[in-house]
This record gives C-alpha cells, structure tokens and sequence, in this order.
C-alpha cells in the first residue's frame, strides 16, 4: 500500500529520499518538474486549493497554487524541482534525488 508523505512547508528538503513504488510525495508549493527519470516520478500538479459549499459548487480562490505532488511509479531514480514562492517574481527552488525502490 503507497503512503502519503507530507512534507510541511517550514521543513527543510533532504537532497534526497527513498520512496517505495506507490508513494505520494505531497508539498506546499506553488510548482515543480521532473527534471530526469518522468518514468520513475509522476508530478502531479500543481494545484489550488477548492471548497465543497452546502450547494455541490466548488469554490476556488484566485492566485497561486499551493500544492504539488509526486507520484513514484516504478523502481529507479529521479531528480524532481519543487518550487516555493511566488512563481512569478520570487520562486525559490530545491532539488532532490528519488530513489524507488520495489515493495
């Protein structure tokens, strides 16, 4: 079974980490990419946070994304972006290798 692993905004990003097939990376931010291994990582995103209302409409707020999740597809090895900030005039970003390994 995959796992959800948050990490939380004010936590600092290792260089890197080991998934296992099925993990769900999930971090507040406004961005990312894949730059090596798009068959090992899936990034999924990003996204803007929506609300359910009483009457089945989804209301979402207008400006930057706030979440962005990788998906670790098969064994092998990534390096993914995450990107903070404003994506438009003051983007920070990180990298880190993935390694997935089999279940």
């Amino acid at each position: 079974m995959g796992r959800l692993i948050e990490i939380a905004p004010e936590q600092p990003l290792p260089p890197s980490l080991t998934l296992r097939v099925g993990d769900l990376l999930s971090f507040a931010a406004t961005g990312g990419h894949v730059q090596s291994g798009s068959g090992v990582v899936e990034i999924l995103g990003p996204f803007i946070t929506g609300l359910l209302l009483d009457d089945s409409r989804i209301l979402s707020p207008e400006g930057t994304p706030g979440a962005v999740f990788f998906l670790a597809r098969r064994p092998g090895r990534a390096t993914i972006d995450v990107i903070t900030g404003d994506p438009w005039s003051a983007p920070h970003t990180k990298t880190m290798v993935i390694t997935v390994e089999s279940i």
